[in-house]
């Protein structure tokens, strides 16, 4: 050990380097838990602020004092227990003043908090070497006491200030250093402001603790230190470790289902896939999507429908055997993997167990509920060398067995990708239809059954693709709901009409077709208003068309908008009337003006006496709720005749016109004129069919 004597000292300078070693581990630990503080409330946080305190503090203590046994006197000495064990209490106590301000939130709080903490050291080392006694009296210089108080008060307010103000992560560190800095500054400082001078006649009390044994008592608090610290640690790493655990479980679970998410798929996706092409295996994916489901969450809400989903994955799951993973990617979709040399044969019969899983009811709220799910499949590498495009075809699969029917299983080919390619491209032409002039509008003219005259025309949009020439409205009206492109082309099929019968091109009133689609739009009714003011068409000479599904997908929004058409002088037409599933309902709730009676029950007229009695029914069904029956598709005079002695008010096919355009309508007109005729020729008498 490194010795030099100075003013009856035996000077030790490796303890000095000890003790700022010890400073320098133990103020890290406590600027470790001082950074947990701040970065927490409450209780947590004061429990962290204790322990940030007692780490700083033993650590301060035991560097003090391994300070001032580096200045190993030549005289006779021992310290006071109590003093002793006071300069600990006052060391915790101080730093936990000084981390409690300076985590505070005003402007000096850093600075505030190490000053508090500086006077705390400085009464440490002034209760020190009050408790330490010498044979002999020590004897202080102004100026060497004066630095050391510069010191203190400097350099611990630079260290709160560090450890609270991070720029970096390694300001912690910073603090630290400062901190040990500062008790090996303020060793040197004390240095120069004592002497100590011998005196025999000082008598050492009897219960003065020696050097020795204080060294014994600074060991076990360096000990301590060292343990809390690497105590700490283990903690923090443990904390970090179980989070970081649980991040990942959260990454790559659904929280709700407990099935891995669509990122734990894909992983298994790209290690099965490897997997199955170095062992010359075939992988199937599979794209899973209930049915209906949506109307389960409509009905029970969707508390109820988190509960079916968890009842529909514990099934699902208990399918499963070896090599055969599930996930759920949103909703109520699902994914799934399976590995065979055996595919699609095992593919299927996997896809089989799956829906067995809904076999039986599910229970929801108490109420007996039937589920399907469709399934389509893919299988790699037969259907597609790329992993990525795996899902992709089974996903087109499984909506192309739900378009035909619910709960299908449905294997994926080549044509739906051709399919579906071609939808796609048909689509994207669609969105710009409107605006390249592609779109125009066709005129089928509507009869009064009675005298055969003229009384008004349906509008039938129409398009004429660049490169496929003609594309049938049943190919590209579905296509533009689903892309939404039909509140572009329905707003330009209106003002068209209109324009057109405002022009005068048009006989009688103009109707036009709404597309349920258009009906989710909140300005609807006042996009039609302002069609009328701009092309100046009165609007009862408008009737707007409208099928049940438009409107009893949101029966509310639906009856408010059909109120709205109605007070503006719009005639509203229920259009397909027979075809849906609650007709009597829909025409008692919502205020139509017309019914027009679907072809499929005109085509069989007059033959079929079922057809001819459900025709009857409407026609007095309209009569008593005083709403005029239009019938569609009337091809030959006999339908006409019996629809007129019926009671059927009007009615449009090909008998009378074939849809026309603008152009043509005129000749159209002069050739229906023919139809116009006095009476209705008597039952049973009827000319040859007529096709204009």
């Amino acid at each position: 050990m490194l010795y030099s004597t100075v003013e009856n000292f035996a000077y030790q300078q490796t303890l000095v380097a000890f003790a700022g070693a010890v400073c320098l581990f133990g103020t890290w630990v406590g600027m470790r838990h001082f950074a947990r503080a701040r970065a927490t409330e409450g209780a947590t946080r004061r429990g962290w602020l204790f322990m940030a305190s007692v780490g700083t503090g033993v650590a301060l203590w035991a560097s003090t004092f391994i300070s001032i046994l580096a200045l190993d006197p030549l005289l006779v000495s021992g310290f006071e227990p109590v003093a002793t064990g006071a300069v600990l209490l006052i060391a915790v106590a101080a730093c936990f003043v000084g981390f409690e301000i300076g985590s505070r939130h005003f402007t000096l709080a850093p600075e505030a908090g190490g000053l508090a903490m500086g006077v705390g050291i400085l009464a440490m080392h002034l209760v020190g070497f009050k408790a330490w006694h010498i044979k002999g009296d020590f004897h202080w210089n102004a100026y060497g006491l004066a630095m050391t108080f510069v010191l203190g008060l400097s350099l611990s307010a630079l260290a709160v200030n560090r450890a609270n103000r991070p720029v970096t992560r390694w300001c912690r560190h910073g603090a630290a250093i400062v901190f040990a800095f500062m008790i090996c500054a303020m060793h040197y400082s004390l240095t120069a402001a004592v002497t100590a001078a011998p005196d025999a006649s000082v008598i050492l009390p009897a219960y003065l603790v020696p050097a020795d044994t204080l060294g014994i008592a600074v060991v076990a608090a360096v000990l301590l230190v060292i343990g809390n610290g690497f105590s700490t640690y283990i903690i923090d790493l443990r904390v970090r470790t179980e989070s970081a655990d649980r991040i990942h479980q959260l990454s790559f679970n659904d929280t709700m289902t407990g099935l891995p998410n669509r990122i734990a798929f894909n992983e298994r996706l790209a290690f099965d896939s490897a997997e199955a092409h170095e062992k010359a295996h075939r992988l199937a994916a599979f794209s899973i999507d209930l049915d209906g489901f949506k109307d389960i969450n409509d009905l029970y809400g969707h508390g109820a429908g988190d509960l079916l989903l968890i009842d529909v994955a514990t099934r699902m799951r208990k399918q499963l055997g070896a090599s055969e993973f599930l996930a759920r990617q949103s909703g109520d979709e699902f994914l799934a993997l399976t590995t065979s040399s055996n595919h699609p044969n095992d593919a299927y019969a996997f896809a089989e167990r799956i829906s067995q899983a809904f076999a039986e009811p599910f229970t929801v709220q108490g109420y007996a509920v039937r589920l399907t799910a469709s399934i389509g499949f893919s299988v790699f590498p037969t259907d597609t060398p790329e992993r990525d495009q795996l899902l992709s075809n089974a996903k087109l699969a499984m909506h192309r067995g739900k378009s035909g029917q619910s709960g299908s299983i449905c294997m994926y080919s080549l044509e739906m990708d051709d399919s579906a390619r071609k939808r796609r491209a048909l689509a994207r032409d669609l969105e710009h239809a409107a605006e390249r002039d592609e779109l125009f509008l066709n005129y089928q003219l509507q009869m009064s059954l009675n005298d055969g005259k003229i009384c008004g025309a349906e509008a039938l949009m129409r398009w004429k693709h660049p490169k496929l020439g003609m594309v049938s409205p049943a190919e590209f009206i579905p296509l533009a709901e689903e892309t939404e492109a039909i509140f572009e082309m329905g707003e330009w099929a209106l003002r068209a009409a209109c324009r057109d019968a405002a022009e005068g091109k048009i006989p009688g009133n103009v109707a036009v077709n709404l597309s349920p689609v258009q009906f989710g739009r909140d300005d609807l009714a006042e996009m039609i208003h302002g069609i009328l003011l701009e092309t100046g068409l009165p609007p009862a000479r408008l009737e707007v068309e409208v099928t049940e599904s438009t409107i009893m997908s949101d029966q509310s929004r639906g009856l408010h908008i059909l109120r709205k058409l109605k007070a503006m002088g719009i005639t509203v037409a229920m259009d397909d009337f027979g075809t849906g599933y609650s007709s009597l309902a829909t025409l008692h709730a919502f205020p139509f003006d017309k019914i027009k009676l679907d072809q499929s029950f005109v085509k069989r007229l007059p033959h079929d006496e079922a057809a001819a009695a459900i025709v009857r029914t409407v026609l007095a069904l309209g009569e008593s709720l005083h709403m005029p029956v239009l019938a569609e598709g009337i091809e030959t005079e006999a339908q006409w005749n019996f629809l007129a002695h019926a009671g059927c008010a009007k009615g449009q096919g090909y008998l009378f016109a074939r849809p026309a355009a603008v152009s043509q309508l005129s000749t159209a007109i002069s050739a229906a004129a023919r139809f116009a005729r006095d009476s209705v020729p008597a039952v049973g008498v009827a000319r040859a069919t007529v096709a204009a």
